[in-house]
């Protein structure tokens, strides 16, 4: 009864009904004293006046009431599910490949990379970089391993085998082109042929 404007009004009335009923029979003992059975106002139609405009007033304040109630219930799931949501997201994005946030030359003049939190991420664990090309194709160049997970999650890797044919993308990496870093994806894996020194 609730979904639409009238089914809320007539939910709304229903509400009140019992505080009308004493109202009503307040209203009609004031009416007796304030108009006497002489006066030129009929007594009858004062107190039909009296009961539905009371009759509409607190129906609109009933429906009012619970408007606000419904408002602030929908405000609190909203929140909930936002609340929900955002930590759906988080979990979500500790477990994909995560993206560079800052390129830098380490003590050693390795490439030192700065990555978003990921839980397919450990320390001391070897990784590949890959560069994609204008074409789509991701092209391995450098091997590495990462540094250092630290306490906020974030991930310290350090490339530290280029290969030769891309040491011209590997050197730019150090000038922290965002279009260059969008390009570069970290993977938690080694390629089969790591040992062979070959790409």
């Amino acid at each position: 009864m609730k979904n639409n404007f009238w089914g809320l009004i007539w939910s709304s009335f229903n509400e009140i009904q019992g505080v009308l009923l004493g109202l009503l029979g307040f209203l009609g003992g004031i009416a007796l004293i304030r108009y006497p059975f002489n006066t030129s106002i009929p007594l009858d139609l004062v107190i039909i006046v009296s009961f539905f405009t009371l009759l509409f007033i607190a129906t609109l304040l009933s429906a009012v009431n619970t408007l606000l109630r419904q408002k602030q219930k929908l405000e609190a799931e909203v929140k909930q599910l936002q609340e929900v949501n955002q930590k759906l997201e988080t979990e979500i994005k500790q477990r994909i490949i995560p993206k560079i946030l800052r390129v830098q030359k380490d003590a050693n003049n390795n490439i030192l990379c700065l990555l978003e939190a990921s839980d397919l991420f450990a320390n001391d664990i070897y990784i590949s970089f890959y560069y994609t090309d204008d074409d789509g194709f991701e092209n391995l160049i450098a091997i590495g391993f990462v540094n250092v997970i630290q306490n906020d999650g974030k991930i310290q890797a350090i490339l530290n085998q280029p290969y030769p044919n891309y040491q011209n993308i590997i050197d730019a990496l150090d000038g922290n082109d965002p279009k260059l870093i969008e390009k570069i994806i970290i993977k938690p894996s080694i390629p089969r042929n790591f040992n062979t020194g070959q790409p």
